[in-house]
């Protein structure tokens, strides 16, 4: 990004940079009109002139910019990339495919994959348990806890009453506790 840079001493002290060019061809690729460079400066343009005017000839035409705005492109260009390295982090292989995208990443993620796989054997463990259940007790935990429906809307659906379905899902309970050893 940077060209060149000229610095002179200051109270015999420290370094002070006087003036920076920036390729503009580099930080925009594909840019087309007469100007290629930009100086970076925080000096009046005739003292720039004076003092750097025949080494800054080579970059003609140039721009002049105030070290503020000189800053702006340093700030864009590591925002750039830092958002580059990001998508390079985060890029899907594979595509995006709605479900089973976010299932595969909370599988493999790095994020703590043993309490994924420890859930992922939990779940089985209970649909196994869930499969051991009489038909009715496993259809009616399936309506009331997996699709929200009431005692007294799945009561209404199978044509029996709410205390039947109260007690078979007592019972579901029970025999699931008895299964999974809780």
């Amino acid at each position: 990004m940077l060209k060149n840079r000229r610095k002179r001493k200051v109270n015999n002290k420290e370094n002070i940079e006087e003036y920076e060019v920036i390729n503009l061809g580099y930080e925009y690729p594909g840019m087309t009109g007469g100007v290629k460079w930009a100086v970076v400066t925080d000096l009046d343009i005739d003292v720039l002139m004076r003092k750097y005017g025949e080494e800054l000839t080579q970059y003609m035409p140039y721009v002049v910019m105030t070290s503020e705005q000189g800053e702006a492109f340093r700030d864009y260009k590591r925002n750039e990339a830092k958002h580059e390295m990001r998508r390079i982090r985060h890029h899907i292989f594979g595509g995006y495919e709605e479900g089973m995208t976010e299932y595969m990443n909370s599988v493999f993620s790095k994020e703590e994959p043993e309490e994924t796989v420890m859930e992922k054997l939990e779940y089985e463990r209970f649909k196994e348990a869930l499969d051991k259940l009489p038909p009715a007790q496993k259809r009616r935990c399936i309506l009331y806890f997996y699709h929200g429906l009431s005692e007294k809307e799945i009561a209404k659906a199978e044509g029996v009453s709410q205390q039947m379905v109260s007690l078979s899902l007592d019972g579901a309970l029970k025999n699931l506790k008895k299964y999974l050893k809780l």
